[in-house]
């Protein structure tokens, strides 16, 4: 009986490195969370990477800057979800239940901080 071959798209540790490495030279953010199936080391075959980054105020549109972000791992082959949000939104919304931003905090992990790495 064969195995299965992983998926080129799998979510794997040094590409976890290397999606948050090229987030931060490339976005400047205020913090990077990991959250989701990664973190809870629930992975599978179809799993994706869930990011939340937070930037700075500056930041006129979310969406776009989430696709800019998108553009610049894209040769990462890996699934992946990347969430932008303005830091004062963040703050203000972190913890709301319901809310994204409240399950990257409780329950997700921090891997970058700017004010940590300053």
């Amino acid at each position: 009986m064969s195995v299965a071959a992983e998926p080129i798209w799998a979510v794997k540790p040094e590409k976890v490195e290397a999606v948050v490495k090229r987030l931060v030279e490339v976005g400047h953010p205020r913090k990077v969370f990991l959250f989701g199936s990664y973190v809870r080391g629930q992975t599978h075959r179809d799993s994706d990477l869930d990011v939340l980054v937070v930037a700075d105020d500056t930041i006129e549109n979310t969406r776009k800057e989430s696709a800019r972000l998108r553009r610049a791992v894209d040769d990462i082959r890996m699934s992946m979800d990347i969430v932008v949000v303005r830091e004062s939104m963040f703050e203000a919304l972190k913890d709301k239940i319901g809310l994204i931003y409240r399950e990257a905090v409780r329950h997700g992990r921090l891997v970058y901080d700017a004010a940590a790495a300053a």
